[in-house]
């Protein structure tokens, strides 16, 4: 939803319309992306949570994950609470920052530029989008790891099963302990908000303003803008929050607190093991983001 277009009535029933499309169509569009990136993620997990003895580069760990496990129980291993929480992110992503975009929008003593109301808006709906991604994140990446553990004999063991192992931690650390991750979840998402809305509002904007010179009554973006402003604000994101990402993987894997998380990767990889995956993760995060605001933006519309 561009900061560029007018704003809406603000009667409530309107407001309220707006909130319900915002939660349905960010939900189609969240399930459509996670779908698409599921895979790349699963290697990007793995990388990131185990030694480079085990997997030395990416093509290692896609070539073992399919020859010991194959395409559906390896690399999408735990999907279904990911695609649940995909849906309630985005849900969450695009309802928050719309909600917070028309409260600042409203408020014409604060005087915001576009740029500054994007910012703090997009910092919004990522810091409230984490309390629902811990969760879910915990599950998907223990489900992701839960075969290199048991092929080679770690010693943590989860069940296979979404609810056993939600069971699991929920008997081990109570009901805060699906919310392991958490304080680096929030970093990440609260500046991956910022990176992720910005890029694509900025360019989404600068692409419409640049055909708008050759033909000023053209209104609205082209599927090709919509694309890649979308994936763009993808690479953003991914680039921005990755070492935190990676430090929140390992939190919720290894039973780590954040300080020891930071230091075991230190210890064990220095610098570059905070960047473990980041390959992989960028070539899908352009194709997923693409998809869900081509998706967003064309159900929006309808």
């Amino acid at each position: 939803m561009s900061a560029d277009l007018e704003p809406k009535h603000s009667s409530v029933e309107l407001s309220q319309n707006d909130a319900l499309t915002d939660i349905f169509y960010g939900s189609i569009a969240g399930c459509l992306g996670k779908i698409i990136e599921y895979p790349f993620d699963t290697v990007k997990v793995r990388l990131q949570t185990q030694s480079s003895t085990l997997f030395p580069n990416t093509w290692s760990c896609i070539k073992y994950t399919y020859k010991n496990e194959g395409i559906r129980r390896g690399f999408f291993q735990g999907i279904s609470s990911p695609l649940v929480g995909a849906a309630m992110e985005n849900a969450v992503l695009f309802l928050s920052y719309n909600q917070c975009s028309k409260f600042l929008e409203s408020r014409s003593n604060l005087q915001l530029s576009s740029l500054q109301n994007i910012i703090v808006s997009g910092a919004f709906a990522g810091s409230c989008a984490s309390f629902v991604l811990t969760p879910v994140e915990l599950i998907k990446c223990r489900l992701q790891v839960l075969n290199i553990h048991n092929a080679t004999n770690v010693t943590i063991k989860y069940s296979n099963k979404i609810l056993p192992t939600i069971f699991d931690v929920l008997k081990s650390n109570g009901v805060f302990g699906l919310w392991k991750g958490q304080s680096s979840t929030f970093i990440r998402e609260s500046v991956g908000g910022v990176a992720w809305f910005s890029t694509y509002e900025l360019l989404k904007s600068s692409l419409l303003k640049r055909r708008q010179k050759k033909n000023p009554e053209i209104k609205d973006n082209c599927t090709w803008e919509l694309l890649i402003s979308g994936g763009s604000s993808g690479l953003a994101f991914n680039a921005t929050i990755f070492p935190a990402d990676t430090v929140k993987s390992v939190m919720q894997t290894e039973h780590k607190s954040l300080t020891e998380a930071f230091k075991s990767i230190m210890l064990k990889q220095g610098i570059k093991g905070f960047y473990r995956g980041l390959g992989i993760t960028l070539i899908r995060a352009v194709p997923a983001n693409a998809t869900v605001f081509y998706v967003y933006e064309t159900l929006s519309k309808i």
